[in-house]
């Protein structure tokens, strides 16, 4: 699975090479892509679509997707799921950049790439009742309806046994904020 991942971000980055020679506006690709998947345009996005800037990419009914940014960021929408691309800026040289996105409403499931790495603050997650900073890890995200949403930290913990950097997430309505730190461990804000 690693190879196929591996694979998929060079093509990632010809598409980016591609893209900034014509396009400045290109920021991933679809990775995977199963049942009825749109963007706001409504147009089908299948295996290797391109995701630009500002798009709002929607996952209907018994339909999910995956999406591999430039940066090495990767989102799995679940079903019935809105999402937008509110800002992605990335250097690929230096690594510097900014991703924000909104999830609108359905379940998002993160996995943090450069930028978040370079710089966790410079990774942000709007839902209906809040935002949400994350801190170079994994972690879902599930908004509902009725403007709540519930964010999971799945990790790596502080302790974990791969040495790898433990993450966190910072989850504010705009007056309290929450910090998660523990994997499993969850919260919630509503409106």
């Amino acid at each position: 699975m690693n190879y196929l991942i591996k694979i998929l971000f060079l093509i990632i980055l010809l598409f980016a090479g591609q893209a900034n020679a014509s396009n400045n506006n290109f920021v991933g690709i679809i990775g995977a892509a199963i049942g009825d998947i749109k963007n706001q345009k409504n147009e089908k996005l299948t295996n290797g679509s391109k995701i630009f800037f500002g798009d709002t990419i929607i996952s209907n009914s018994r339909s999910n997707a995956q999406i591999l940014f430039i940066d090495q960021t990767v989102l799995t929408l679940g079903e019935d799921t809105e999402l937008t691309v509110d800002e992605f800026v990335y250097d690929p040289n230096s690594q510097d950049g900014s991703f924000i996105s909104t999830v609108k409403a359905g379940t998002v499931k993160f996995i943090t790439g450069q930028i978040s790495k370079k710089n966790p603050d410079n990774l942000e997650v709007k839902v209906p009742a809040g935002t949400l900073g994350a801190r170079g890890t994994e972690f879902v995200v599930l908004s509902e309806s009725n403007n709540e949403s519930t964010v999971v930290l799945l990790g790596p913990g502080p302790n974990n046994t791969l040495g790898m950097i433990p993450g966190n997430l910072i989850l504010s309505d705009g007056i309290n904020s929450v910090n998660i730190t523990n994997p499993g461990f969850e919260a919630m804000v509503k409106n």
